[in-house]
């Protein structure tokens, strides 16, 4: 599936995780809420790791895109440091290297930020 948005923000997340963690592949969802017995009331993500090898990503509908796209990159850090990470160096770790390349592709793609691009128009 390619998204219509030539500067969709998750697409170029998940690009950034393929590049430095090539052959996992998560399948993400957009849900409604998230329940379950291990599950606080204000989580707003999830990762579930399946017996099967499967890996989803579940992320809250209601949120404002940038925080939504923090617990993606979030919820990608913990596929790539794998289920018995939790939040240890492992996972801080994956979690700061898929945001370094996530700015690298931004900028790649789309300049610096409060640069003019051909039509005229400024990123802030």
């Amino acid at each position: 599936m390619k998204s219509p948005f030539e500067n969709d923000p998750f697409a170029v997340m998940l690009v950034a995780f393929e590049k430095i963690y090539p052959g996992k592949n998560p399948h993400c969802v957009w849900v409604s809420w998230i329940s379950g017995e291990k599950v606080e009331s204000d989580t707003y993500g999830v990762t579930d790791f399946e017996d099967d090898g499967t890996v989803w990503i579940a992320i809250v509908t209601s949120l404002p895109v940038k925080d939504a796209l923090e617990i993606f990159a979030h919820e990608l850090a913990h596929v790539a440091a794998g289920h018995e990470a939790e939040h240890g160096p492992e996972w801080e770790k994956a979690f700061d290297a898929i945001g370094t390349e996530y700015n690298r592709l931004c900028r790649e793609m789309f300049g610096e930020p409060g640069e003019e691009d051909s039509d005229g128009n400024v990123d802030v």
